[in-house]
């Protein structure tokens, strides 16, 4: 199994991807140009956010998972951001899968199905995996008699491909998908990740960290340890402040 050295990560690598979207000041305003919308209130994004029914259920890991939230702290609307560079012939199924394990997390036992808020699964991809030529994707549920019937259940997923970015009308939607194809950040948008990006890689703790567990994954023979080390690296990025102790196995 391989993994990239340090210093080749890019935005397009889930690892840096869910460092710099765990930001707010750069999540909330590529959320709200994305879906054409505007936030209340952006709880922190989660950056490999893990959730479960229990244990006795597959849990999932996504690459960012933020709520947005009333003054009473109430969720409104949650959002999973995907950046998604190989086509596992399974995307839609997952996305099927990843909303409903957010949904089953959110509804409480006892709880009205009523409660269940506005939810967006957001995939990010370099190619088309849908293969009709389209930029993006919009999916919601709508009766095959009539596709101006929706259903109503406040469940969207959406898949923008970004190397399409030629055809994207909005200006800073374009630009988005333009630096995650091109790595040219051109917008003050793009500039301000590109900027994150470079703050992370500069960062020793976490180059340090990261080259640790790089060798130590070359180091791996079995499937298991390997995969074991895979998650130790994951949750080193999302809590930097984590120490080897702390995420040992």
């Amino acid at each position: 199994m391989n993994i990239k050295s340090f210093d080749d990560l890019d935005i397009t690598d889930p690892i840096m991807f869910g460092l710099v979207f765990s930001n707010k000041h750069i999540a909330q305003p590529f959320i709200e140009h994305l879906l054409g919308i505007k936030i209340d209130h952006l709880e922190t994004p989660v950056p490999e956010a893990v959730l479960s029914y229990d244990a006795e259920h597959k849990g999932v890991r996504y690459d960012v998972f933020a709520r947005e939230t009333n003054e009473n702290g109430e969720t409104i609307r949650s959002f999973d951001l995907e950046m998604q560079m190989v086509d596992t012939k399974e995307l839609p199924q997952r996305a099927r899968y990843y909303q409903s394990v957010d949904d089953g997390v959110a509804l409480s036992k006892g709880g009205f199905y009523t409660n269940l808020k506005d939810q967006y699964i957001i995939f990010l991809s370099p190619k088309d995996i849908f293969k009709h030529g389209f930029p993006v994707y919009h999916f919601e549920n709508r009766a095959r008699e009539d596709s101006n019937i929706t259903l109503g259940d406040r469940t969207f997923k959406n898949f923008y491909i970004f190397n399409k970015y030629e055809e994207f009308e909005n200006p800073v939607v374009k630009a988005y998908m333009k630096y995650f194809a091109t790595r040219n950040a051109d917008s003050r948008e793009t500039e301000t990740i590109d900027d994150q990006v470079s703050y992370y890689k500069a960062d020793t703790l976490i180059r340090n960290k990261y080259m640790t567990y790089e060798f130590d994954l070359h180091e791996s023979k079995e499937e298991g340890k390997t995969e074991a080390k895979l998650e130790m690296v994951d949750a080193m990025l999302a809590n930097p402040k984590l120490t080897d102790e702390d995420i040992a196995v």
